[in-house]
């Protein structure tokens, strides 16, 4: 079954939290978590779907101190052949506020069990996110860097990211990205997106514009993509 892996980790994930909230008061550890589904899994403006929904979970352990770990999951769909259902990220890094900066540094490794080594579709990525918060409006940047990208035609990859957020009101959020991808292989791109994303705790609407500067492949292509989430 497509989704059984997913399915199998998300409900280890909520015995995990659910076994870990009743000490949470006492302990410098924190458990969140996130369920969501999306009309379409867009990762820096290429379908990692064939175009189709995708049902996501992921479970955080934070300490007080800023340093974090856990666990993420997607359904994916690269064509025929890839031998890939699902997509597993394991991350882990630091986070911490000076005055109005917010700077988090995380490693992450991206799986995908299922899938033929011989496609080297694993691969580790680092990177740092900065935001820097002005009354309503938060300016952001990501950089990210890979020694070896996803796939065999993958080398060293950078990805930067400019990008702004205003709160129109306390569940009114408007978004926008850029993202600057560079790749060893030379077939470097640009994508954007640009959304607005609707609070209503736990709930969380987003509907976003996805779009990228590369022809002939559709799932490139401009669309829109809806998503609900869900955080506990």
């Amino acid at each position: 079954m497509r989704f059984s892996r997913l399915l199998a980790s998300t409900a280890i994930a909520g015995l995990m939290l659910a076994g870990a909230s009743a000490a949470q008061a006492e302990s410098p550890f924190s458990f969140s978590g996130t369920a969501a589904i999306t009309s379409d899994y867009v990762f820096r403006g290429y379908s990692q779907t064939g175009e189709d929904p995708a049902f996501q979970a992921g479970l955080t352990a934070s300490h007080e101190s800023g340093f974090f770990a856990g666990v993420w999951g997607s359904n994916v769909d690269f064509g025929t052949g890839s031998d890939a259902d699902v997509e597993v990220d394991l991350f882990a890094g630091y986070t911490n506020t000076v005055n109005d900066l917010t700077y988090t540094v995380t490693a992450l490794y991206y799986t995908y069990p299922g899938a033929s080594s011989d496609l080297e579709y694993d691969y580790f990525e680092a990177g740092l996110d900065l935001v820097y918060s002005i009354g309503d409006v938060s300016i952001s940047g990501k950089v990210y860097y890979s020694p070896k990208f996803f796939g065999t035609a993958g080398g060293d990859a950078w990805y930067l990211s400019p990008g702004f957020s205003y709160a129109l009101t306390d569940m009114i959020t408007i978004n926008y990205a850029v993202g600057f991808n560079e790749l060893e292989n030379g077939a470097d791109y640009k994508d954007w997106n640009a959304g607005v994303a609707l609070k209503f705790e736990p709930f969380v609407v987003d509907l976003k514009y996805y779009d990228t500067d590369v022809s002939g492949v559709k799932e490139a292509d401009s669309r829109f993509v809806a998503s609900l989430t869900y955080a506990f």
